[in-house]
């Protein structure tokens, strides 16, 4: 059932992009964009499971979107696949003194949080963020989404993600903290 929502909101996201176009650009052209996820994997090397980055689907973009309008496309994508619809906020994008195009991301919680599991069980942020695995994961599809290192037209050279509208610091199982960069 809940795939069926999640491939719902990804349709209804994409049907309304394409009618609100104003573009020179034909609605034909499209941008494909991947949903990443995770898979554990043992490393012999190491001798120890960890996690990679895989691509869960890919979306298509209409190309005659502004860049801001795309990764919020996107990272709504993003969070109907993977974080039951918490708000991802492509808040803009700016170049910073080295030129590198910056993507700037709030992870905001829904109305009503007061504190972690107030809302139900992932319902907030914070039930992403706990734990090695939890926040392993929620690190790797958040990066790997929103860098697309594989995507070879015009894209953003990096993102800033904050929480509640403040940078992410230093956190315990997250890493998602200062400009990362997608090369």
């Amino acid at each position: 059932m809940n795939k069926i929502l999640t491939n719902i909101s990804i349709y209804l996201t994409l049907v309304i992009s394409v009618l609100s176009c104003n573009s020179n650009k034909t609605a034909g052209d499209f941008y494909e964009f991947a949903l990443y996820s995770t898979k554990e994997v043992f490393d012999s090397a190491a001798g120890y499971n960890k996690m990679i980055p895989v691509v869960d689907r890919y979306i298509s973009i209409p190309t005659n979107q502004s860049l801001i309008k795309t990764a919020t496309i996107l990272l709504d994508s993003v969070s109907a696949n993977n974080f039951n619809n918490l708000k991802l906020e492509v808040t803009g994008i700016y170049n910073n003194e080295d030129s590198i195009e910056i993507l700037k991301v709030n992870l905001e919680e829904n109305p009503g949080f007061k504190m972690p599991d107030s809302l139900g069980n992932y319902r907030s942020w914070h039930e992403y963020f706990q734990g090695s695995m939890g926040g392993g994961q929620t690190t790797i599809i958040l990066i790997e989404s929103a860098l697309q290192k594989q995507f070879k037209d015009e894209w953003i050279d990096a993102v800033e993600f904050y929480y509640q509208n403040e940078k992410i610091g230093e956190w315990d199982h997250v890493s998602l903290s200062g400009i990362i960069k997608r090369k």
